[in-house]
């Protein structure tokens, strides 16, 4: 081969020459097919971040128009503003108590298919139904069952003589309604990742578990709890940041009441934005949640590098 090579006046660095020319075409190729989707990206993401930033330091108003100002002026009324303090507790009560529930009900359905593994996948697809719901109609569905004179779970409660709850009447019981109804739209998710992370547990540390004595309670805390550690984090920070966009839930269910009391953040921002016509006021809450959104993702980025490296 390499008198074959010699003879024909190729190399070994004009092969190399020309394997590099060869893979230097083919990331051409590969560049002419990502182009459109940098620019779709573009187009319909980040043009419109910097036109949400450059409103956010004008004082543009729909019915008054521009007052001809620039500045920060938007972002350091937020460090003044009560209803934007209380939206980012509202926003934090929703993300932490909404990120809990799916994790206890998703873990607990995921571990119970976990040990129906021959029959799972038709559980599997029963159990994702809530997942492929869109959330204007899980919210329109849970509002028909929260709603004291249409709910059948009052019905029935009634009918046995029990008090009926009246969710919509205290911050409690609105904010515990659209956890709930959060939670089983999207808790498919966590038992779909967390399934997937206890079908990797090897088997034989469960059956020497089982061999030395130790309850399938025992087993699950002390070996299989701890492998699903990763899993856990990740899908909870994935979650967390989910959680953030409760928009068409609040709309639909609460419309920011009872009061407002369950005035996110982002629907804060729609508030100002479109009931009060305060647009760049409106477009500085935005910001200001992108930027948290932001560094919630850049950690979730960076945690998952540390877990697989």
């Amino acid at each position: 081969m390499q008198h074959h090579a010699t003879a024909t006046g190729l190399g070994p660095a004009t092969s190399l020459s020309g394997t590099a020319t060869l893979r230097r075409q083919k990331q051409r190729e590969y560049l002419r097919f990502i182009y459109p989707t940098i620019f779709l990206v573009g187009l319909f993401s980040f043009l419109p971040l910097v036109g949400m930033l450059a409103l956010s330091l004008t004082d543009y108003h729909l019915i008054n128009g521009w007052g001809g100002t620039w500045g920060l002026q938007n972002f350091a009324r937020l460090v003044l503003d009560a209803r934007f303090l209380n939206s980012i507790y509202v926003m934090l009560a929703l993300s932490i108590g909404g990120v809990a529930v799916q994790l206890l009900v998703g873990t607990a359905i995921a571990v119970g298919l976990d040990q129906i593994v021959p029959r799972w996948k038709i559980a599997r697809g029963f159990f994702t139904i809530p997942f492929a719901v869109p959330h204007v109609a899980v919210a329109l569905v849970w509002l028909s069952l929260f709603t004291p004179t249409l709910s059948p779970i009052n019905a029935a409660l009634d009918a046995v003589g029990l008090p009926q709850p009246t969710w919509f009447s205290s911050q409690t019981g609105a904010i515990s309604a659209i956890v709930i109804a959060d939670t089983w739209a999207n808790f498919p998710f966590v038992m779909l990742l967390i399934l997937a992370a206890l079908q990797g547990v090897p088997r034989d540390l469960k059956e020497a578990a089982a061999i030395d004595g130790a309850s399938q309670l025992r087993t699950f805390f002390v070996i299989t709890l701890p492998l699903l550690k990763p899993a856990l984090l990740l899908v909870t920070l994935f979650r967390f940041i989910e959680t953030l966009k409760h928009f068409p839930l609040i709309y639909v269910m609460t419309k920011g009441g009872p009061g407002r009391s369950t005035q996110a953040t982002n629907y804060y921002a729609y508030v100002q934005s479109f009931e009060n016509s305060n647009v760049s006021y409106g477009a500085a809450i935005s910001v200001t949640l992108f930027i948290f959104a932001g560094f919630a993702s850049f950690w979730v980025a960076r945690i998952n590098s540390r877990i697989n490296s």
